[in-house]
């Protein structure tokens, strides 16, 4: 495998707090997405999201390089649950579990596993795992911009579609890792559904990008994925018409959300 680029950035320019991480060595590539902490306080620092990924990578240091996708997803969340100062806690309140997406490239058994909702392209095919909630909530917080036909003074920093959702946004970790209509796979310690997982064959593919969904829409290199992402933000910097979202972007930010964008080719 060969690295052809690899960039994560912070949303707010701060690498210490980029919940994103990009992982590489000769058994697997991956990218780590710490999920957004969405409780009112926390016992993880710097923050769940980042506190996550730093675990989750150096898990993958010491990952078996024959592993099944089964035995990786059930490793991961070993490593999580391994951190729980007290198991039977953070089994009952799932706002305040250490949660985060991944995918990864298997060299040994040429696959790409789906551990929540990262995308790729495998040789420009675009693949992707999107979850129900997510699709439901940026329809809601869509409709609170167009509904709101009062408030003239709307802004990219006065996001009432994102205050009308966040009751929801809090509640959706009760849904991780559970057959629910919107529940979704997540890795957090806890779960044990790796039927969720989606897998996709890689044997015979060339030029592989994995990315957070950081990234809406991915492209051939760096450079024409970042060009796609700035006009995003100047034709739909509220994320509401062009692709949705459950946030958009702020004047606060340098993006909507962290992004990884990671190419190699076999």
């Amino acid at each position: 495998m060969q690295i052809i680029e690899a960039f994560s950035a912070s949303k707010i320019n701060n690498h210490a707090l980029n919940e994103d991480g990009i992982f590489y060595n000769d058994a697997y590539v991956a990218v780590i997405d710490g999920v957004t902490n969405k409780a009112s306080h926390s016992i993880w620092r710097p923050s769940p999201g980042v506190f996550t990924k730093n675990v989750l990578l150096d898990a993958l240091r010491t990952m078996p390089s024959t592993f099944t996708v089964t035995n990786a997803y059930h490793y991961l969340n070993q490593v999580l649950a391994k951190q729980y100062p007290n198991l039977n806690y953070f089994t009952k309140n799932a706002k305040q579990r250490l949660q985060a997406n991944a995918i990864i490239y298997s060299a040994y058994h040429q696959e790409v596993w789906f551990m929540g909702d990262c995308h790729c392209l495998i040789d420009n095919t675009y693949h992707q795992n999107v979850k129900k909630i997510d699709n439901l909530l940026s329809e809601v917080r869509s409709f609170v911009f167009a509904a709101d036909t009062i408030d003239n003074t709307i802004t990219r920093d006065n996001d009432i579609g994102r205050n009308a959702i966040w009751p929801f946004l809090q509640l959706e970790a009760n849904l991780a890792n559970t057959d629910n209509e919107f529940g979704y796979l997540v890795l957090d310690g806890l779960g044990n559904c790796p039927d969720k997982i989606k897998v996709l064959d890689a044997t015979h593919a060339h030029s592989i990008i994995l990315a957070s969904d950081g990234y809406p829409i991915l492209k051939d290199s760096l450079v024409q994925t970042e060009a796609t992402l700035s006009e995003l933000k100047n034709t739909d910097p509220l994320l509401i018409h062009t692709y949705k979202s459950t946030k958009g972007f702020n004047s606060k930010q340098q993006s909507f959300d962290d992004r990884t964008y990671l190419k190699f080719e076999i």
